[in-house]
């Protein structure tokens, strides 16, 4: 109960804050500053050497690919049928192909399933990391016209602290080490840190503002993102006979709220920047609605 209450307060305390002005200026980049370089690695180290890897993981891994290139696709299909500029279809195609799978994605698991979870949501975390650096910035930088270099993209996967952790954390994992009680203490202690400060900085980020002026743009994403597409990624499974703790982590994350970051890339190319604050902000609000009705659906 404590994990669902945490859910409904954590954004509430961080939205109140916001409209209030109890936070500086700058809370929001240093609480995601903390998340990303701190919270996130230590979940990574961990999780990942108490994994038990097995065909299963795949999926977790396969998901955020799949969504990425299912959503250029078919918001491809829709800028032309509907006459979108390229702006909007390319913060639809950024929105909509990427989903919010720690700040959003870690507590929503966390509540539903409890902190086993954590380790086929660290996969799909990572996997999701490389489809927004490899796939999401180079779109980004084409519908605003520019281009990006190879060697920029593959510094930037380098040098993010998560990514770094998932290095450490294999090589121990392959060589069968383990930490020891005090630093695993350390580690899960830092880990417990990422729930209600994500929830926070979501809370910190929402913006209700211009969501009316854009309600078809979301509706779209929404059927599409949080409906659609994990729908499809439910059946598939069904169809292949696969079951288990991997695929439902794997099928949630595919159904998590569009990604904040996702929504900075749109924003700083210029990709119609207020439609982007409105998908990300009601997105998020309606996953945690979704994401719960998915797991009532699908089960262990």
């Amino acid at each position: 109960m404590s994990a669902f209450l945490l859910l409904l307060i954590c954004p509430l305390l961080g939205w109140v804050s916001a409209r209030l002005k109890w936070m500086p200026d700058n809370a929001v980049p240093v609480i995601n500053a903390w998340l990303l370089r701190i919270a996130l690695p230590a979940v990574v180290l961990e999780q990942i050497p108490k994994l038990h890897f097995d065909g299963r993981m795949l999926l977790p891994a396969l998901g955020p690919v799949v969504l990425m290139f299912s959503t250029m696709a078919v918001m491809a299909v829709l800028a032309r049928r509907l006459n979108w500029d390229r702006g909007t279809q390319g913060a639809m195609t950024l929105c909509w192909g990427l989903g919010n799978t720690s700040f959003v994605g870690f507590p929503l698991l966390i509540a539903l399933i409890g902190p086993q979870a954590l380790g086929p949501a660290v996969i799909a975390d990572q996997a999701g990391f490389y489809c927004t650096t490899l796939i999401g910035l180079p779109l980004a930088a084409y519908f605003a016209g520019q281009k990006s270099r190879p060697l920029d993209l593959l510094i930037s996967v380098l040098r993010f602290v998560p990514v770094q952790a998932l290095f450490i954390a294999l090589a121990m994992k392959l060589v069968g080490l383990q930490w020891n009680e005090a630093l695993e203490g350390v580690l899960k202690r830092l880990s417990d840190t990422l729930s209600p400060l994500a929830l926070f900085s979501v809370g910190l980020q929402l913006q209700i503002g211009a969501i009316r002026r854009y309600l078809p743009l979301i509706g779209i994403g929404v059927a599409w993102k949080l409906l659609l597409m994990p729908g499809l990624m439910w059946a598939g499974a069904l169809v292949m006979g696969v079951h288990g703790l991997p695929i439902t982590v794997g099928i949630l994350q595919v159904a998590m709220a569009p990604m904040i970051t996702a929504g900075i890339f749109a924003k700083q190319y210029g990709l119609n920047p207020e439609a982007t604050t409105a998908m990300i902000s009601l997105g998020i609000a309606v996953s945690f609605l979704t994401v719960p009705m998915w797991y009532l659906l699908i089960g262990v």
